[in-house]
């Protein structure tokens, strides 16, 4: 996805001799072509700055209607501590950091879709008080800047799994969820806010499609089934 940018050309004209018809004597010009180079290499410090942004935890609570059970969620370190590094040539490194909003992010989400949930603190054993446990993933990280894709957009796409498991620990099934997110430079004063934004928003297109998709899944159907054949 990564594409290089063009080389920076910058045209200037050279500097003026003034003349100081007192002592006749002639100012030296700045030697041709020295300035364009001084600003091509500015230009090239700035561009090799990249971005380091974190997703900022403001999430909203889904207005839906809740499904009659309680659920558990379960998150591991690898999702705690999510991050996705990468290195554009002639852009610097770039970081955005996932992990330490997927807290807050399925809280509110789980908050909003069912009667009860709970953190669980692992997978294995028995969860009488909950109906089963989803444990989700990230399996890969994409995005991209304005340079790259030749637009006015900053795109940030996200690759979740999610994994149900029932309340006593058994595997039932997963399934994949790709979400996005953009920003537009001229709303945003650098490539981090921008960044930022494209981030959060691709967090939050995941949890409306999850909020549309749940019910729609095999894995959940079965589940739902059993679950509340079982309560009636």
């Amino acid at each position: 996805m990564t594409k290089s940018s063009p080389p920076l050309q910058c045209a200037h004209p050279p500097s003026r001799v003034f003349q100081r018809d007192r002592l006749r004597q002639a100012v030296p010009a700045r030697r041709p072509g020295a300035l364009p180079v001084f600003l091509a290499f500015f230009a090239l410090v700035v561009g090799c700055a990249g971005a380091k942004v974190a997703v900022p935890i403001q999430f909203p609570t889904p207005l839906v209607e809740k499904v009659p059970l309680p659920i558990g969620l379960y998150l591991d370190e690898a999702l705690l501590s999510y991050k996705h590094e990468e290195s554009l040539e002639q852009r610097g490194d770039w970081e955005i950091e996932l992990g330490s909003a997927q807290p807050s992010m399925f809280a509110n989400l789980l908050t909003g879709m069912f009667i009860g949930y709970r953190r669980v603190q692992q997978l294995e054993g028995s969860h009488p008080d909950v109906a089963g446990v989803l444990f989700p993933s990230i399996e890969e990280v994409q995005f991209s800047t304005p340079e790259q894709s030749r637009s006015d957009y900053y795109e940030v796409w996200l690759h979740y799994r999610f994994k149900l498991h029932d309340n006593r620990g058994a595997a039932l099934g997963a399934w994949d969820l790709t979400a996005y997110g953009k920003a537009h430079k001229q709303n945003h004063g650098g490539d981090a806010s921008a960044l930022q934004q494209a981030a959060m928003s691709a967090c939050r297109d995941a949890m409306a499609f999850f909020t549309q998709q749940f019910t729609t899944v095999p894995v959940v159907q079965a589940w739902l089934a059993k679950e509340l054949g079982a309560a009636a």
